[in-house]
């Protein structure tokens, strides 16, 4: 509904000031016609342009603008359902179906900008029970359901749980939960202080992106050798037969996938010029590598032209940092959280079924925190790729995130936290990806760039949108590691200090640099770590971390699964004690 307010917001970011006596008569045309304030502004100044001249609004001019474009509108609408022909000389109608009441007026606005019509438009508004419908406009009638996710008979089962028993036990215990828990929950910055809104991307040159990359292996090999208590490193290229300290970033020699004898180290510029050596790993006994990791190597290398490494070191992982520290952000009840990964709707229609039950979940749960990750209107989706929508993306998804905004009618005290995706339709393909944006501003909404961190009254929160597990697997050679394989990856994002640490590898992720050392490292080793992957689902604990993969809501044709956590207030025991997690089917 338009306002004041609003109006003179739009009037404003044209540059244009009026009266009061205006203002009133703009909120009062937008009223009669039904129209919001960004619409009505974009017809002023369509009308102002080619028949005044681009003149102020005034209440003459405004007076006009109703009787010549409003008025007519009106009484267009009126008839159109008796005027709609089947054919026309310019070709056959399209019927466009499940379009909402409001499609009609940008319909008709942009019509004023076109000298001929290709295809007449029809568009059909749902009522009744269909507009509760999650899914986009489209030119057919029929609306596609997966048989193989209503038809599952799984829904609701608990598939893992990690944590204290008595803690997994009040998850289910919904009304032992106080839903008037003070929280305290604001996005960290980087170590400059910056949160990451909005910025150009794309405009870096070569030279500056490799002195991003090369203050990143001197930044992680400091950490590393402070951490082991070493003193000093020399050029990869030093030739030595004593044992001395290399520090460099693993690459491949090749354009191929990492083996054992395609690694090879790039220095500093700082001690080696940015050179590269060959690694030897055959005197290793225990290594994990990955393109794009930074180690530092205790070794020999008698000619100078290939480093035989003894010893590798890669854990510049930083302290998980207590939650008590700050007494005035202390969390003083149980927390209940819900984690789900998008994408949102089985991969054979875009009725967004699943998203529709995890709602009903919400609404019934009701848990203090929602964090939700991209992607919402998936670009590799067989229905985006094929063109049959009859709307926009950004229309379709301001249309879910009205969905998700009704939470807030049943559970005013539910906060939801969304993480964009490089993945979808609407959005810009970069890393790291800035927040969604929506028409409109919910109280209990707010998007998150991805990667994110969370402070939650003290418990770091650490949220990636990005399949950084099997980005790692694609690329890792391991040998004599111990432990499992998921841990072990999960563990290669926390000693890295990055959400990305594969990032200006071959084949990786298209990452603006500056950026990507800006906003896509940990600013500490968070409590939770929330990793979506292809892998199978899991909750593990690594060096002190809780990390969550939630899988994805929905997997292929069928139904996925989702996480929901309580945390309790810290005690005197480890912080992990404190943290209960359960993997469900949706």
């Amino acid at each position: 509904m338009a306002t004041e307010e609003l109006v003179t917001e739009q009037f404003k970011f044209l540059g244009i000031e009026v009266s009061k006596e205006v203002l009133s008569k703009c909120v009062s045309i937008c009223t009669e016609y039904d129209v919001d304030a960004e619409t009505f502004i974009e017809q002023w100044m369509a009308f102002s342009l080619t028949t005044l001249n681009g003149a102020s609004p005034t209440l003459d001019n405004l007076e006009l603008l109703e009787k010549r474009e409003f008025s007519k509108r009106s009484a267009s609408r009126l008839t159109a359902v008796a005027n709609e022909v089947t054919h026309s000389s310019t070709g056959r109608s399209l019927t466009v179906y499940g379009a909402p009441v409001a499609k009609q007026s940008e319909n008709e606005l942009l019509s004023n900008y076109m000298t001929t019509t290709p295809k007449r438009i029809k568009i059909e508004c749902e009522t009744g029970p269909k507009q509760n419908e999650l899914h986009p406009a489209t030119y057919s009638p029929k609306v596609e359901h997966s048989v193989k996710y209503t038809s599952r008979t799984n829904q609701g089962t608990v598939v893992h749980s990690f944590g204290e028993d008595k803690l997994v036990e009040v998850i289910t215990n919904t009304t032992a939960l106080d839903n008037l828990l003070e929280l305290n929950i604001v996005q960290v910055p980087n170590d400059d202080g910056e949160l990451y809104n909005k910025a150009k991307y794309g405009f870096e040159l070569l030279h500056e992106k490799a002195s991003v990359f090369d203050n990143h292996i001197r930044y992680i090999s400091q950490c590393i050798m402070k951490k082991n208590g070493f003193s000093e490193t020399v050029s990869v290229r030093h030739k030595t037969q004593t044992e001395v300290l290399v520090a460099g970033r693993i690459e491949c020699d090749a354009d191929a996938r990492l083996n054992s004898k395609s690694v090879i180290l790039q220095g500093t510029w700082e001690d080696s010029l940015s050179q590269t050596v060959p690694l030897d790993l055959d005197s290793v006994q225990q290594y994990s590598l990955f393109p794009g990791q930074v180690v530092v190597v205790r070794g020999i290398n008698p000619r100078g032209n290939k480093f035989v490494a003894r010893e590798l070191f890669c854990d510049a992982a930083r302290p998980v940092p207590d939650p008590t520290s700050d007494i005035t952000n202390t969390l003083k009840g149980t927390l209940s959280m819900v984690v789900a990964a998008g994408p949102y709707t089985t991969s054979n229609n875009m009725s967004y079924e699943p998203l529709k039950d995890f709602i009903a979940y919400l609404n019934t749960h009701k848990p203090h925190v929602v964090i939700m990750t991209g992607p919402f209107v998936d670009c590799e989706h067989e229905k985006v790729k094929d063109n049959s929508m009859a709307e926009t993306y950004k229309s379709f998804f301001d249309k879910l995130i009205d969905s998700l905004a009704d939470i807030g009618n049943t559970s005013p005290f539910t906060k939801i936290y969304i993480v964009s995706s490089h993945k979808d339709a609407f959005h810009v393909n970069i890393y790291p990806t800035p927040p969604y944006s929506s028409r409109k501003k919910y109280p209990n909404i707010q998007f998150l760039p991805d990667p994110s961190t969370l402070n939650i009254n003290g418990y770091i929160v650490g949220i990636t949108s990005y399949d950084v597990l099997m980005s790692i697997n694609q690329e890792e050679i391991s040998h004599g590691s111990v432990g499992d394989k998921l841990s072990r990856l999960s563990g290669h994002v926390l000693r890295q200090q990055c959400y990305y640490p594969t990032a200006g590898s071959l084949g990786s992720l298209a990452a603006d640099g500056s950026l990507w050392a800006a906003h896509a490292q940990l600013p500490a080793t968070p409590h939770i770590l929330v990793v979506p992957s292809n892998f199978r689902y899991f909750v593990k604990e690594v060096n002190g971390c809780i990390v969550i993969n939630p899988e994805h809501l929905s997997k292929g044709a069928g139904g996925g699964t989702f996480a929901r956590l309580v945390v309790r207030p810290p005690t005197e025991d480890k912080t992990n004690s404190n943290i209960a997690a359960q993997i469900v089917r949706i």
